[in-house]
């Protein structure tokens, strides 16, 4: 399981230059930037998004939805293995799947859980804590010391 950690780390390492700003309601970028900075407790964080070359590819590692309906996507993760911090929010085409992008986003904390359950356990109980929500187009995952902070921030963003 380590080493499925450090190759998916190893591919969000190699597309940190490429987050720009995608034609949604808000940028990506951008809304990615202002969650981060409301936890000054995060620690070093990578990144990937739909900005990437391979987007559907990275997407896979966060989410079982049909690429098709996603308009844009960010997750944005510890650089430090075994850390729990992530922040991960889809924005889907038609908020009608803003529900299935939620689920998946479940799935995906169950599975952070489980991996975290093997090597960190001391982890497990922030990914339990973390925090999964809609609001219109976007489904959001936050594992972060500061969730509601984080919350706010994007509540803040997406008005």
């Amino acid at each position: 399981m380590k080493k499925k950690l450090l190759v998916l780390c190893t591919v969000f390492a190699c597309f940190l230059c490429g987050c720009q700003e995608n034609k949604t309601t808000v940028s990506m970028y951008d809304l990615r930037q202002a969650m981060e900075a409301a936890d000054s407790s995060f620690p070093e964080m990578l990144y990937a998004s739909s900005a990437e070359d391979d987007a559907e590819d990275l997407f896979t590692n966060i989410s079982d939805l049909d690429y098709k309906k996603v308009d844009s996507f960010f997750v944005s993760y510890a650089k430090e293995g075994g850390k729990a911090d992530e922040i991960a929010v889809i924005a889907v085409k038609d908020s009608a799947d803003t529900e299935e992008a939620k689920k998946s986003l479940e799935a995906h904390k169950e599975n952070r859980r489980k991996l975290l359950d093997q090597y960190e356990p001391e982890e497990v109980s922030r990914i339990k804590d973390g925090v999964i929500f809609t609001s219109g187009q976007y489904a959001v995952f936050i594992v972060s010391e500061k969730s509601d902070a984080v919350r706010k921030a994007f509540e803040e963003a997406v008005k």
